[in-house]
């Protein structure tokens, strides 16, 4: 007795699937779609994969900023006391060469100071000076005026506010401007 085979079904029709259009549309499928059908997933496969590096990485970073930021915060004290002392030695300097400037015009009062001619009050500052004198006699008066306006230490000297008393003399009030800094005493 022949074996029994079972029957075979083919639904495609066997030799005009290779010739026709669909069919041929069907084998290219069939064939290089599981090619791309493979690659595909590989390419899903290693963006999923790469992901949880990058999440790392995107971890490591944030953990870096948050150290930094802490870095900065616990420097900012630090940070705006140096600049606040910057500030402050800037205004020493600024200070400290203003000084040899005031030092050198009260040597120059000194100087220019006639006997008989007295301060009661002097006041100094960057840009000039404002005083209150007592002057005993017209000579010294006269004398400190002519110095006064003759200094390379002053310029634009005015007088006001003069009263002549019978015992103390001749008090006045001046007010003088220095050069500029720039000029060369």
């Amino acid at each position: 007795m022949p074996a029994k085979t079972s029957p075979t079904i083919n639904l495609l029709g066997e030799g005009d699937l290779e010739h026709s259009p669909w069919g041929r549309i069907l084998t290219w499928a069939t064939t290089y779609g599981r090619y791309i059908m493979i690659t595909t997933e590989i390419i899903v496969l290693l963006a999923f994969i790469s992901r949880f590096s990058l999440d790392r990485k995107l971890t490591d970073l944030n953990e870096e900023i948050a150290q930094k930021q802490a870095i900065i915060e616990a420097n900012s004290d630090f940070e705006s006391e140096f600049r606040n002392l910057q500030e402050r030695m800037v205004m020493i300097k600024t200070l400290l060469n203003s000084q040899g400037v005031l030092r050198d015009v009260l040597e120059e009062l000194q100087r220019l100071l006639p006997p008989g001619v007295y301060f009661e009050t002097l006041a100094l500052n960057n840009d000039g000076m404002n005083a209150r004198a007592l002057a005993l006699t017209t000579a010294g008066f006269s004398q400190f005026l002519s110095s006064i306006n003759q200094s390379s230490y002053t310029q634009n000297a005015e007088v006001s506010d003069i009263q002549k008393g019978p015992l103390t003399g001749i008090e006045f009030q001046f007010v003088a401007t220095f050069p500029q800094a720039g000029k060369k005493r």
